[in-house]
Formats: structure tokens, sequence, C-alpha cells
């Protein structure tokens, strides 16, 4: 159970849960450990976040646990797309722990049974705009792509980007910004919306020797205090969030685990209601 998440559903405002799931992994496989890992991190951390004068105590959350037991990508994602739409449609906020990045853009489908329109910010090393990856057209590596195709998306950027094959770079359809731009923002104005807002986390966006354990780390990459800004000022659009592509497997002091987990707790300091 995630530190805090002691509520029961019916109760809760936020409803975490894990998809153990890398069955498309292209390089280093493992991410199916991440949603425990990332649990047992959470509780590293003093449940009283002073920047937001709120603790994780006084919270309404509840970890549902895991989907998992699936073999192929289009199995899990017919039960995440499911299990996503029934929480909205309780007006509750899912926080999904990844599992790969081909997760996204079913958690992103879960969302239209109560949203017309929403806007997508995907934080990610690799702009993952591809057709189809080794023949497969939901993998971690078309997540974006995939995302873009889904008819209450409006507005689309990916942040953090430092690898572009040579086919997504001839594209002109997806806004992105490099990881060297991101890092030197002052402020995240741009991309404040009237519209609801989904949030996804690529764990690889950060320099490796800030999150080691991914399946695909490239160097060069964003800091951890500009996700944390970039979470502060617009957490209170933000209508689902996901944390994707950590790997304990490779990952170094649980260092990966720790900061997907503090996180979600920056996450839910921003957005909380108290508990009633």
């Amino acid at each position: 159970m995630f530190a805090g998440a002691n509520s029961s559903y019916g109760e809760s405002a936020f409803v975490i849960f894990g998809v153990p799931f890398d069955k498309t992994s292209s390089y280093r496989a493992g991410t199916a450990q991440a949603p425990d890992s990332i649990r047992q991190a959470s509780y590293c951390f003093e449940p009283y976040m002073v920047e937001h004068d709120i603790s994780l105590s006084d919270i309404a959350i509840h970890d549902k646990g895991d989907l998992d037991g699936y073999d192929n990508v289009i199995d899990m994602g017919k039960d995440l797309k499911q299990n996503v739409s029934e929480i909205v449609s309780d007006d509750k906020i899912p926080i999904i722990i990844g599992g790969e990045h081909s997760i996204s853009p079913f958690t992103v489908s879960g969302l239209e049974v109560k949203f017309d329109k929403i806007d997508v910010i995907v934080l990610d090393a690799h702009l993952d705009y591809r057709d189809q990856y080794e023949g497969n057209k939901n993998s971690h590596a078309t997540a974006v792509r995939r995302i873009s195709e889904i008819d209450i998306v409006e507005n689309l950027n990916v942040l953090g980007v430092r690898s572009i094959s040579k086919e997504e770079s001839e594209e002109k359809t997806v806004k992105y910004i490099s990881s060297t731009k991101l890092n030197t923002l002052k402020e995240f104005s741009r991309f404040d919306t009237d519209n609801p807002l989904y949030l996804s986390i690529d764990m690889d966006v950060f320099d490796p020797a800030y999150s080691p354990g991914v399946g695909n780390p490239e160097p060069f990459g964003v800091k951890p205090e500009v996700a944390k800004d970039l979470i502060q000022d617009i957490g209170r659009s933000i209508i689902a969030v996901d944390i994707v592509e950590t790997n304990p497997r490779f990952d170094v002091g649980e260092i990966t685990s720790n900061l997907a987990a503090r996180l979600i707790y920056e996450f839910i300091g921003c957005k909380a209601p108290p508990l009633i």
C-alpha cells in the first residue's frame, strides 16, 4: 500500500493503482516491478508537506492494488480503460503507477466517459511518436502517437525530449520541447489551460544521475526541480496522472523509485482536498 493511502474507496479523493506491465519493453525489461518498489519508497518521506502545509495522513487516498496477469497489451488496455472510467465517473482522481509507457493511451481513453476535451502533457526523453515499433502499434515507443489519435485530446505537448528517430523528426503534428530548453524555463504559464489536463511522467525524462533505474536511459536530461515546479504550476488542472518506466532492476539505491514516489506526493499536495 502507498504511504498514507488508508481511506476506503468510497471516501477517497485519490485512487492509486499499479499496472505492472512490461510486455513491449525493447531494451531493458523490469518496469513490472515498479509499483511495489514505488510503494515501498513512499514510506521514506515525512507525511507532512511543508510547502503545501498539508499532511498525507489528512488526505483521502485509496490504494486499489494492481491490475496484473496480462500476456498482451490489448487485454491490459481493456481492463485499464475500464478501471479509469469507473474512477473518474465516481469523481475521483486516478494515479496510475506503471509499468511501461504503453499504458498511457488506455488511461487517456478511460477519461472519455467523463470529459469532452482534455489537454495532455507528457514528460519524456523520447518522443514516442512512431506509428508502430517492432510491428506493434501499442508499444511503449508509440504511446504519444496513440494518445494524439484519441478524440478528446485537444492539445498535446511532450516535454524533456532529447531522443527522436528520423521518422519522428519529419512529423510536424506534435509539439515538443527539448530537455535543454525545459531546464531553463522559469515558469510554465504557457501550459495553463481551461481544459482538464492529463499528465504522464516517463521517469526517463530525468537525467540518469537523478533517475538511473529506467528502461531506456538518456543523458542530458531534466532536473527533478523542473518537474516539481511544473506540477506546482499546473497541478490544479490535472484530472489524472501516470508515472511510468521506473525500472527497479537497474536502479541505484532506490533513487528512481524514491523520486517517483515523491512526485506522487507533490501532485497530491498540490491538488488535495482534506479529509471530510
